[in-house]
């Protein structure tokens, strides 16, 4: 029988969390490029497409909307193009040529010293925000931590939890997405917790804590009275 939860422990972290790739990718491809094992011009794609995605991870937010239309049009111009060459008229033939004299040659030593220089930061990050960002959800209160005290609370009573995901490359590439913390109705966000790793697992925690004391009439009372008394 699993034992009921009683918090729930998180962490938010900044946007250097989504580079790992390109970490994992110059440490992998070192031995395969100085052996010779994969052809550098494969491993200088790969490289080049997971490079591109991070930085476009880091960049900009594709929510939902964005991705649908987005893979809406790729696979449009795809069909297109394929219907078009099947006629006779390659219009992609341009594009790929172009694309087969690039070329890029993967460099262990460039890859290596890219994932070296990058690791550092990234663990200042991770251990930075294991102090500065904790998040504790308990049965009756929602907590951040900074350096190991509670700069941020908010009781349990009444309010809604729920997730989103408002980058699809943050999804992909850690599963994550934010955490709202809202009130009674779910109409005032109280808070926001961005880049949250994992957080279908997390949900998944979070839920189970929060069906373990069901909220009664009460809770809803004395959160509706707190959120009269704020708007006074």
């Amino acid at each position: 029988m699993a034992r009921e939860p009683h918090e729930v422990v998180f962490y938010s972290y900044p946007k250097l969390l989504f580079t790992w790739p390109v970490i994992v990718l110059g440490v992998l491809f070192y031995p395969l490029a100085s052996w010779e094992l994969v052809s550098p011009v494969v491993l200088g794609w790969i490289y080049v497409i997971t490079f591109v995605t991070v930085v476009l991870t880091m960049g900009i937010d594709v929510n939902r909307e964005a991705a649908v239309f987005w893979i809406i049009t790729i696979v449009a111009i795809a069909f297109g193009s394929g219907w078009l060459q099947a006629k006779g008229y390659d219009f992609a033939r341009p594009v790929t040529v172009a694309l087969s004299y690039l070329e890029p040659q993967y460099s262990p030593g460039a890859g290596l010293a890219v994932s070296v220089f990058l690791a550092v930061p990234y663990a200042v990050m991770l251990f930075w925000a294991r102090i500065n960002d904790k998040w504790r959800f308990t049965h009756n209160e929602f907590e951040h931590y900074s350096f190991g005290k509670v700069d941020k609370s908010f009781a349990r009573g009444a309010k809604t939890v729920r997730t989103a995901y408002p980058d699809l490359f943050e999804f992909l590439l850690c599963l994550a997405g934010e955490v709202i913390i809202a009130d009674s109705r779910g109409e005032r966000v109280l808070a926001r917790i961005p880049h949250v790793p994992l957080l279908p697992v997390v949900r998944k925690r979070i839920q189970r804590l929060l069906e373990v004391k069901a909220v009664t009439m009460q809770d809803v009372e004395a959160e509706e009275e707190e959120e009269g008394e704020a708007d006074l």
